[in-house]
Parts: structure tokens; C-alpha cells; sequence
């Protein structure tokens, strides 16, 4: 057993120690809150009074005579129609346009020079990982080194899952990563050592969203 194995070993022990003093805390705590439980009596809701609108009547009282104003109508005079004369239509003699003049215009030949052809760059390579959520969601705090952004949980892992159980690989990968200066940077890296990597998985889900609390 080399040392990095080791480490990861005691630091096993040290987790799992910390667990279970924790679990011990929390079995107490609830311990308590079951007795607190137990002795509080229980309240039974008051049933609200029910309101009996049986016999009750609600209308609106309209006199019995109302005198309806008459209207009066306006009268109509029939008046005769005024009769309009039509009016004359205008006699126009047509005009004859004069003649025009129109000189020849010079004909030009036209001279046609075939522009060299030119060839359109290359499209570039779409990125898949452009829309993955480790591209788009927030990373949380930064820091200076990646593993300190690894919990020991995830670093088994990622050990057992993405290294095939390779400490010295997980331990030059991390170190490699952490000298590159943009997250572009180490994901071709990743892609070019780790081609089976199933980049839209959780467990590299994770590892990305580690390499980015220091890469950005």
C-alpha cells in the first residue's frame, strides 16, 4: 500500500468517526422531541356555529305605479324636391402630341471578368458540451487548488468510477488540471485523455463542477 492509499485510508476512518458521533447527537435530539410529543395533549378543533338562513328573504320593493312620462314625436314636413339641371358636358377636341427627336444612344460593349473563386473557411466544429448543466450552473466558492473542492466521498468516487481505481492517474490528472488557465483548456485535455468519459453523467457532473471552482 503506497502513501496516497494509505492517506485516503485514514481519512476514511476520520469521516467515519465524525458520522457517527453525529448520528449519536441526532438520535438524542429526537428522543426528546418523541417525549415532548407524547406529553403535549392533543387539541381538538371547536366546530364552527352553523348559520341557519332558513325563511329569510331578501328582495327589493317596486312601487306598483309608476307613471311613464309620454314622448312626444317631432312632425315631418314633406317638401317637394329641388330639381338640378344636369350640367353640360365639356366638348374636347384631342390634341396630337408633336413629334420627338431621340438620338441613338452609343452602345458600350460590356466586358465580363470571372473573379477568382473563393473558398469559404471550414465550419467549426460544434462543442457538445456547450449545453451541459456543468457548463451552466454556478460552481459555488472558488479555490486554489481542485482538490480542496473534492469532498472525501466524491474522491472515492471518482477513483473507483472515472480512474478505474488508479490513485497515481486521479493524483497527476488533478495536477495537470490545476496548471491550466481556462476550463476550454481542460476540457479538451479531458476529452483527449478521457475519451470514455460519458461527459452528461452525474459522476462527471461533479468532477466538472470541482475542476470549475478553480477554473471558473
Amino acid at each position: 500500500m503506497d502513501k496516497s492509499e494509505l492517506d485516503f485510508l485514514l481519512e476514511c476512518q476520520k469521516e467515519l468517526a465524525s458520522l457517527k458521533e453525529r448520528i449519536g447527537v441526532l438520535e438524542t435530539r429526537i428522543s426528546a422531541l418523541q417525549e415532548k410529543v407524547a406529553e403535549a395533549p392533543a387539541e381538538v378543533p371547536a366546530e364552527a356555529d352553523e348559520v341557519d338562513f332558513t325563511g329569510v328573504e331578501i328582495g327589493i320593493d317596486v312601487p306598483a305605479d309608476v307613471a311613464v312620462p309620454e314622448v312626444e314625436t317631432a312632425e315631418v314636413s314633406n317638401e317637394e324636391p329641388i330639381d338640378i339641371e344636369p350640367i353640360a358636358e365639356l366638348e374636347s377636341t384631342p390634341v396630337a402630341p408633336e413629334p420627338v427627336a431621340v438620338e441613338p444612344e452609343p452602345v458600350v460593349a460590356e466586358v465580363t471578368v470571372d473573379a477568382p473563386a473563393e473558398t469559404a473557411p471550414a465550419p467549426a466544429a460544434p462543442d457538445e458540451t456547450a449545453n451541459l448543466p456543468w457548463r451552466k450552473d454556478n460552481p459555488g466558492l472558488m479555490v486554489k487548488n481542485i482538490r480542496s473542492g473534492i469532498s472525501l466521498l466524491d474522491r472515492a468516487q471518482f477513483i473507483g468510477t472515472l480512474f478505474k481505481e488508479d490513485f497515481a492517474l486521479y493524483d497527476n490528472t488533478i495536477a495537470a488540471l490545476n496548471s491550466m488557465g481556462s476550463l476550454d483548456e481542460a476540457v479538451a485535455y479531458i476529452k483527449a485523455n478521457f475519451p470514455q468519459w460519458n461527459l452528461g453523467s452525474d459522476v462527471v457532473y461533479r468532477f466538472m463542477m470541482a475542476v470549475r471552482k478553480k477554473l471558473g
